[in-house]
């Protein structure tokens, strides 16, 4: 079929285990399950940067953040490193490969689409209008300016209360909860689609669309309307595995800003419990969004003809390894939702291949015929979406982090995965090694087991081999570190 529409849809901090379809026995997503019953979804899908502005770079633009500049080198920050906000816009507004050519979008601009983006872009609002004919409420103002003209309480959104921000600097969101005095329909979210809905019904009826939705949530703080805030009780959800930090973590994670957060809002699972229900609530309120999404498209009788994708630029931590937030290399922090929908794929398919954020590009652009451009990184996953492709095909996944300044007093690392082994290089610190099928809790760390000596060898290698074809500068330390464990 020609001439697809094209619905793309990205949440904040959206942890893949909560939705209902897989398997989580709390949280309700009746609309996400819709999609999944249309389409199919990568149950492996992971982020190749767990932080926002790097994941969306390297989303759009089919290629690691390190390629993209979606993280800034460290002489790039220079004595900016102590800077409690801004060093990410930062990182994003240097992405040369997101200001020279808007490729996912020009094909589609150029045969006449209509194109609009609604919501959190986080890469740079000037360049907008080069990938998007149509963009509003990219910018958080628009969302405060728009409070007020209705008299609404401004601080009735988290971002403008501080009272759910830490006390430490940076003044980083934190795990607190709190009801929103404002009503549902008021909340940031349900604001961000209507400007969808918006586009959806003025546009001109003779086009075709690709439009974007980008939702604030479910990123905290956890502060939200009811019935959604009391939607799951506490008493019903079980502490993880992996609440408590593991025998054998790195150093810096003890020293981390994050472990820091969580202990101030308590080591114990009793303290986190409430935390956890109402950032299922908020899981629920984005998927009423989506709902109302759908809702339009079929009412406009164009539902059978649109590709919707949902995903998230990364996951939570919400307390698993004793840490708070994201930008981890664990589990929780990497995987994301990632489904594609629409009436000519597979239907309500589980799909266990390896993915990334990086594969969505390449992917949407197959489906509309469009060609791939020769820079992209990520695969198109057509041929399994289409069920023409065995779920085995051997591929390494890989992720990258680079810490938001020193006070995070974190470390950089790089990931690469098999989807059953897991290594993880921290720069200046332990390596981490994880059998992903017996201990998807990455309780233990297998690194040095000579059980897996072998294993750990070939993953060393893809993982260098990764760093020096995609010019990461952090290539010579990794493989001087590397030399220096096996001397």
């Amino acid at each position: 079929m020609d001439n697809k529409n094209v619905l793309l849809i990205i949440s904040d901090q959206h942890r893949q285990s909560a939705m209902s379809f897989r398997g989580n026995g709390i949280v309700q997503t009746p609309h996400m399950d819709k999609l999944f019953r249309r389409g199919v979804h990568f149950d492996k899908a992971l982020s190749p940067a767990p932080l926002c502005g790097p994941a969306r770079c390297s989303l759009f633009t089919s290629l690691y953040p390190h390629q993209a500049r979606g993280i800034l080198e460290e002489e790039d920050l220079g004595a900016r490193d102590d800077l409690a906000w801004g060093v990410e816009t930062d990182m994003m507004l240097n992405s040369t490969s997101l200001r020279e050519d808007p490729l996912l979008t020009k094909p589609f601009k150029e045969c006449g689409y209509y194109t609009g983006y609604a919501g959190k872009w986080h890469l740079g609002n000037d360049i907008l209008p080069d990938w998007f004919d149509n963009s509003y409420g990219c910018d958080n103002k628009q969302y405060t300016d728009w409070l007020k003209k209705q008299n609404l309480p401004e601080r009735g959104w988290s971002l403008n209360d501080f009272e759910v921000r830490s006390h430490r600097q940076p003044p980083m969101s934190i795990p607190h909860t709190k009801v929103s005095p404002l009503k549902g329909e008021e909340y940031n979210d349900a604001w961000i689609t209507d400007i969808a809905l918006n586009y959806l019904q003025e546009r001109p009826g003779d086009k075709p669309f690709f439009i974007g939705c980008g939702f604030n949530g479910p990123h905290p703080p956890f502060m939200i309307p009811e019935p959604w805030y009391s939607m799951y009780n506490e008493e019903d959800i079980e502490e993880p595995e992996n609440f408590h930090p593991s025998d054998g973590e790195p150093d810096c994670k003890e020293t981390s800003f994050y472990r820091q957060l969580w202990k101030d809002h308590g080591n114990d699972w009793k303290s986190w419990k409430k935390s956890m229900a109402v950032y299922y609530g908020f899981v629920s309120y984005i998927d009423h969004q989506i709902g109302r999404l759908i809702n339009e498209l079929d009412e406009q009788g164009v539902l059978e003809d649109t590709l919707i994708i949902y995903t998230s630029d990364h996951g939570e931590m919400l307390g698993s390894h004793g840490l708070w937030h994201k930008m981890q290399a664990y589990e929780e922090s990497l995987r994301v939702p990632l489904l594609f929908s629409a009436p000519w794929l597979a239907q309500g398919q589980r799909s266990e291949t390896a993915a990334t954020l990086l594969d969505i590009a390449p992917t949407i652009l197959t489906q509309n015929n469009f060609s791939v451009p020769d820079s992209y990184e990520g695969t198109d996953l057509s041929p399994w979406l289409l069920e023409k492709a065995p779920d085995d095909r051997e591929t390494y996944l890989f992720s990258e982090q680079k810490p938001l300044g020193q006070f995070h007093k974190e470390t950089d690392w790089r990931m690469v995965t098999d989807n059953q082994l897991k290594l993880i290089w921290n720069r200046s610190d332990k390596w981490e090694l994880y059998d992903l099928e017996k201990d998807l809790s990455e309780n233990i760390n297998l690194s040095r087991n000579i059980e897996y000596s072998q294993s750990e060898a070939r993953l060393r290698e893809k993982l260098i081999i990764w760093m020096h074809q995609t010019d990461d500068s952090l290539y010579p330390e990794c493989r001087k570190a590397l030399e220096e464990r096996l001397s």
